[in-house]
């Protein structure tokens, strides 16, 4: 309009327009459809151009054809500049998640529950560290990703395909991974956001490494970033995993000080911390604290109070938790029933653990392979073998695989007899375990070992002890130490020392129980051996071991 040249002229030819003008005005058409084009095609820049260079060289006269051909310039370079859409950044190869790593985070929505273990029972599973229900406790039907919102948006694809690769990397636990992803994205010019930083975290507390999480949790408030609920339950998680309970208490301070607030999951976290350590003062504290702020406590954290009371070996605390989340209608599972009988087992009360297994099985909860363990250990510290003998039978009737640890205390328990009996039955429990395909632990070997020893029978230990080398097993000092000691019992020192040579040879340390055994033996011996006596105790104390 500013060049004098109306609509009209452009869109047709008014009467008295030459052919020539006629075609002018094709040209600026021409090479507005060029300018929009380019605006989504980039590579269509160099056509655009060799189209006014050619219309320019059959049409180069009369000051009337310039004037059209600045105006036509002039729309192309505008339509250019103002409507040609940004093209996507370029994903350097080095984070882009390889195919087996997006299949693995695809489903990262569903699929980020979290757990904490123990070594006696089921793990204590949390729900999901990053669900922010405002609903004061209450969980979410369709409970959100780990990370929050999902992996990015379509408007930032490098973001979203890295924080699918750290994502990948966390579910493994892979922290130097995390991290390398994340650094990869800073140097290509990415900006990483709340989630991303979430996402190393989860890393972190997949792996128990809590000082690293504190790190990368400073890292995102130096960079501006405030961090969300999801970054404190995550960083509260890897503190618990990490047993660094007090580091727990602080983080929800700082929650309670930045006016974030605790839900459910953060409350659960602060109650495992201190019950996986038996701490039930404390744990039924937080319980106490995480009522009175209004959240309503669900089963994993009462399943966490079971278990603060089966590490101690409470049974009736255990019990009334137990009953606590009956009345309350809460689900209970197969932890929760497996908690109270682990405490049985600590305690020795094998009637008591009975009656619960009993109750599981008439409430349709199937015991599981620790449950069944559980309630072994339970005969095995009562020392009722024919008890122990049943319930691995009554397991693998189940349709049950008995583990590593399910024969262990079997042995135990034969151990526990301490007679010639005890170690033919531990004996025969090993066969069973080889034929099960589970006797690759050098712990059954040193139980089996352990009971021979109690029962005196030094020659079945050396027996089983050298058919643990033959399997290709080593022996670690337990073993040797209960492999040594029915021999210094009948002062056979010469023997003691040999089995000493076979550990140095194998780089095995002596402990203060070797030792023992060992001065034991030189002791019982007919003659005495002081002298030699005298030189272990100053070797021993050369090499740093516990004189007790």
């Amino acid at each position: 309009a500013a060049s004098g040249v109306s609509a009209s002229k452009l869109n047709r030819p008014s009467q008295g327009t030459s052919p020539s003008r006629f075609r002018h005005g094709s040209m600026l058409l021409l090479s507005i459809l060029c300018a929009l084009v380019f605006a989504v095609d980039t590579n269509t820049i160099q056509s655009g151009l060799n189209l006014i260079s050619s219309e320019l060289a059959l049409y180069t006269q009369g000051s009337t054809l310039i004037a059209e051909v600045l105006l036509c310039f002039g729309i192309f370079v505008v339509a250019i500049t103002s409507t040609r859409k940004p093209s996507a950044p370029r994903i350097p190869e080095a984070i882009k998640p390889s195919a087996a790593a997006l299949k693995g985070s695809g489903n990262s929505n569903n699929n980020n529950n979290n757990s904490h273990n123990s070594s006696n029972t089921n793990s204590v599973k949390t729900a999901d560290f990053c669900s922010a229900d405002k609903s004061r406790g209450k969980r979410p039907s369709n409970v959100p990703s780990a990370t929050g919102p999902p992996l990015g948006t379509r408007s930032n694809p490098l973001l979203t395909k890295c924080n699918a690769a750290i994502d990948a990397a966390a579910r493994q636990g892979d922290v130097a991974m995390a991290k390398e992803l994340f650094l990869k994205l800073e140097e290509a010019g990415g900006q990483p956001e709340a989630m991303t930083y979430n996402l190393v975290l989860r890393a972190c507390a997949k792996a128990g490494d809590s000082q690293t999480a504190h790190q990368w949790f400073q890292r995102m408030e130096s960079r501006g970033l405030r961090p969300t609920l999801c970054t404190y339950n995550t960083l509260l998680d890897a503190c618990a995993k990490a047993d660094k309970v007090e580091d727990c208490e602080e983080i929800l301070a700082k929650m309670h000080s930045q006016k974030v607030e605790a839900n459910v999951i953060s409350y659960a976290t602060a109650i495992y911390a201190r019950a996986r350590r038996g701490d039930v003062e404390k744990a039924e504290a937080w319980l106490d604290e995480m009522t009175k702020a209004g959240v309503e406590p669900d089963a994993i954290s009462f399943n966490s109070l079971i278990h603060a009371h089966s590490v101690r070996g409470n049974v009736d605390g255990a019990e009334r938790w137990l009953e606590e989340m009956r009345k309350r209608k809460l689900e209970t599972s197969v932890a929760s029933y497996t908690a109270v009988v682990d405490a049985c087992a600590k305690s020795g009360t094998v009637e008591r653990a009975e009656r619960w297994i009993e109750s599981m099985l008439a409430e349709n909860v199937r015991p599981n392979v620790v449950t069944f363990s559980a309630m072994i250990d339970a005969c095995a510290k009562a020392g009722n073998v024919a008890r122990a003998e049943y319930w691995l039978g009554r397991m693998i009737a189940e349709g049950i695989q008995p583990n590593a640890h399910s024969f262990c205390t079997l042995v135990n328990a034969c151990a526990k007899a301490g007679d010639r009996t005890g170690a033919e039955a531990a004996e025969r429990w090993l066969d069973c375990s080889e034929k099960a395909g589970v006797a690759s632990d050098v712990v059954i070997y040193s139980s089996v070992i352990d009971a021979c020893g109690k029962a005196g029978d030094a020659e079945r230990a050396f027996r089983v002890y050298r058919r643990m080398q033959a399997n290709g097993i080593k022996p670690h000092i337990v073993a040797f130490a209960a492999l040594a000691r029915p021999y210094a019992y009948r002062g056979d020192w010469i023997k003691v020392e040999s089995i000493a040579s076979d550990m140095d040879a194998q780089g095995v340390q002596p402990n203060e129980y070797f030792v023992y055994a060992q001065l034991l033996a030189y002791a019982v011996a007919r003659p005495r051996q002081p002298a030699r006596a005298e030189e272990l105790i100053r070797r021993a104390v050369g090499q740093k071991v516990v004189i007790n």
